[in-house]
């Protein structure tokens, strides 16, 4: 049987590796002996730390048992070394069950734990709830860390160069989110994207974000002050780590080449499991677009406006070659879509053999195009400007190998495709993806760590989950489903009704939502919990209802508000 392959693209990295021609993880180093599952089980039982907190706070504190069972299975997973599946029906407050476990195991053994979730949502539910409140209930400090890519930082000393020049780099517009930036950098005390508001455009962020390949590090003058160092040093403080599963699988991907963004743990808990396979290989595959082209050599050359680092350096020869490798590049992904026929009536085309195109005038453009901006680096004294070429240089490079490797379907066990997307402007995308990525995850998370634990409400199939663990390569791991305490048959009514209009036509649809839930509402006298398919659709429906429903007395609380 073939070796798999790991080729993980992303903002983070690139790799493209052979298993075989590197060592395979070395095997986990076992766990000292831990006494787990008593605790726990006095943590959850009745009477027990969980009820005491819960009615000091006023609830009426009622026993789950399928939450005390799952923490014991989380407990006793940890205890003796070995990966756990299960499925946790809604409502048995699965995130206490494996925290509580897994705390404990890593306050005992002081490591850490990661626990990584889909969405930004449970996120924010750990780090900013459930662990405050576990760290109270335990009566123990609890260091918690939410992690983030390294772009999701600012760059003080990125941000410093652009505002000295800007104007040969930017437009005339930059200059005022360059300023409103500066001064946001002197009172966030966090520096990411996430609590910047309102958000700069991506063009803006892109240019003064913490880069791969474009850090100084002891060297940086800002290094003391630099938020992604502070978080790094928090990271390697904490007793979990919250990630989410796109950072989580990029680390992955770069412990294959010896290189690391999270420290190495024993426990690793993977919640919204059901998310991983699509996720895995998403990351772990291909997506090169038109546009990712265009803004590598535009960070180069903008000949329009006469912009970009080689324009400001005036580097005639190196800009020329950069424009006319793009010029190419254009070129080939005309040709490619015009083989793949692809339209709008055809927007999708797997490629069952490497397709019949000529690019070796692109790829030796391309080449060429690095190798003059090579030279413009090695002659330059400027740190700052050394490190802007060489972040470039390198994204280049990984670009230039990921379309050759492409265009060859150099691993067999991947499935190539192109298709046309996005919105205003329709353009082709090259794809690839592991056919499977079990083997993948075999070797790189289950044979890597001691305790892997998968838990989601939907994991099964015919009540088993086996489809779910032989998926993702699990191998030898205890499974288990725990129900629901809620009693759907009485505590439901599915309502479905027959004359709403489709979704497509969005103000019938969104006047008929209008119209309907306060209908509901006064069924339920207020209680009710109302989901959207996205957040304009909320922000929408709500502005139509706010007034109306204040006015009936109904409480409204709004996500983000």
């Amino acid at each position: 049987m073939d070796t798999p392959h790991l080729f993980c693209y992303s903002s983070v990295a690139m790799i493209s590796v052979r298993d075989d021609s590197l060592d395979p993880p070395s095997p986990p180093d076992p766990l000292p002996p831990l006494e787990l599952k008593g605790e726990v089980d006095d943590f959850f039982g009745p009477g027990g730390a969980l009820q005491q907190r819960a009615e000091s706070l006023g609830f009426d504190y009622e026993h789950r048992p399928q939450q005390h069972e799952m923490a014991l299975l989380v407990a006793d997973a940890i205890e003796r070394g070995v990966h756990l599946a299960v499925e946790a029906g809604t409502g048995v407050g699965k995130s206490f069950a494996y925290l509580v476990p897994s705390i404990l195991a890593a306050l005992q053994t002081r490591t850490q734990v990661i626990v990584s979730t889909y969405s930004i949502s449970l996120q924010e539910q750990l780090i900013h709830k459930d662990l405050p409140m576990l760290a109270e209930m335990l009566a123990r400090p609890i260091r918690s860390v939410l992690v983030k890519g390294k772009g999701n930082y600012l760059c003080l000393r990125r941000l410093d160069r652009a505002r000295s020049h800007g104007r040969e780099l930017f437009s005339s517009e930059t200059g005022v989110h360059l300023d409103s930036l500066l001064a946001w950098s002197r009172t966030t005390p966090e520096g990411t994207l996430q609590v910047l508001n309102p958000q700069p455009p991506s063009e803006v962020w892109n240019a003064v974000n913490v880069e791969h390949g474009n850090c100084m590090w002891q060297k940086c003058p800002e290094y003391e002050a630099c938020f992604f160092m502070k978080a790094r040093r928090r990271i390697h403080t904490a007793d979990v780590l919250i990630v989410n599963h796109h950072l989580f699988f990029s680390d992955i991907g770069l412990r294959a080449q010896g290189v690391q963004l999270l420290p190495e743990t024993s426990v690793a808990i993977l919640d919204e499991a059901h998310q991983v396979e699509g996720v895995a290989a998403d990351h772990l595959g291909v997506r090169l677009s038109l546009f990712t082209w265009e803004y590598w050599a535009r960070r180069l050359y903008q000949p329009d406006a006469q912009r970009g680092l080689l324009s400001m350096l005036r580097e005639g020869k190196a800009a020329h070659a950069v424009q006319n490798a793009l010029t190419s590049v254009l070129f080939l992904y005309e040709k490619l879509s015009d083989l793949a026929d692809l339209s709008e009536r055809k927007p999708h085309c797997v490629l069952a053999e490497p397709p019949a195109v000529d690019a070796s005038v692109t790829l030796e453009l391309l080449r060429t195009a690095l190798h003059e901006v090579r030279k413009v680096h090695d002659a330059l004294e400027d740190l700052n400007l050394r490190a802007e070429l060489n972040a470039a240089r390198r994204r280049g490079e990984e670009l230039v190998f990921t379309l050759e490797s492409y265009l060859k379907q150099s691993f067999e066990d991947h499935v190539y495709w192109m298709e046309l997307a996005g919105r205003r402007r329709r353009q082709p995308v090259l794809h690839s993806a592991p056919v499977e990525v079990a083997p993948i995850l075999r070797q790189h998370l289950f044979e890597a760590w001691n305790t892997v634990i998968l838990t989601s409400a939907t994991l099964s199939v015919n009540d088993k989950l086996d489809y779910i663990t032989g998926r993702l390569g699990v191998g030898e791991a205890d499974t288990a489903r725990v129900g629901s305490p809620f009693d759907f048959e009485r505590q439901m009514t599915i309502c479905l009704p027959t004359d709403m209009p489709d979704p497509p036509n969005a103000g019938a649809y969104r006047a008929a939502c209008v119209k309907r839930i306060p209908a509901a509402l006064a069924k339920t006298q207020g209680r009710a919990f109302v989901l959207f398919t996205n957040a304009r659709w909320m922000k929408e429906v709500v502005s139509d209802l706010r007034e109306k429903l204040i006015d009936q007395g109904y409480g409204l609380y709004v996500q983000n508000e």
